[in-house]
């Protein structure tokens, strides 16, 4: 009995002195590694997007995106793993048989300013923060291709309005870069 004491003693010394545990002998599952998707994996109008577009044009880096199609509309919205705002917002009509007069007629808020050099026709609505998001900046256009397309860029409530004509600014550029010229 004393020699297998003296056998488990040692055996405990050794592995101590080894660094030996019990967790060595279970090392548990293999550390888990997470994989950014690219925006277009979740479909919709997201096909249109990939992440770094988006920074390179407005400065956000998002890193979540979902989308869904109804009809012949379809949508994707991007935000940070952080929180629901800041996020941005992309609605696309596939073809409509509007102008640009019904367009800004019809379409657009009375709000609204126009803003011009985008598609055939196109307008921007600023709109103050409620409940639990700050600014909201919507840019609207009818595309050269006979699509209607609406970004919409939502602030966190803490927004500061020199954030919000920055971002202004570079919605019309992001919208620019993504207006299409043909079906």
């Amino acid at each position: 009995m004393r020699s297998r004491l003296a056998a488990l003693g040692a055996g405990i010394v050794l592995c101590t002195l080894a660094g030996c545990s019990r967790a060595a002998a279970d090392p548990g599952p293999p550390p888990v590694q997470v994989v950014e998707q690219p925006a277009a994996s979740a479909g919709g109008a997201c096909i249109l997007w990939d992440y770094a577009f988006i920074r390179d044009k407005i400065g956000v880096t998002f890193t979540v995106a979902g989308s869904d199609q109804v009809d012949d509309t379809s949508t994707c919205v991007v935000q940070t793993e952080n929180g629901d705002y800041p996020n941005l917002a992309l609605s696309v009509v596939e073809s409509t048989s509007a102008d640009a007069d019904v367009f800004l007629k019809d379409l657009m808020p009375a709000k609204a300013t126009k803003v011009k050099g985008l598609g055939r026709a196109g307008y921007r609505l600023v709109s103050r923060g409620s409940g639990g998001h700050g600014p909201s900046i919507e840019i609207s256009w009818l595309s050269q291709a006979a699509q209607l397309q609406t970004l919409k860029f939502t602030f966190p409530k803490d927004a500061k309005p020199d954030q919000v004509d920055q971002m202004s600014t570079r919605l019309v550029s992001l919208a620019n870069a993504m207006n299409t010229t043909s079906g």
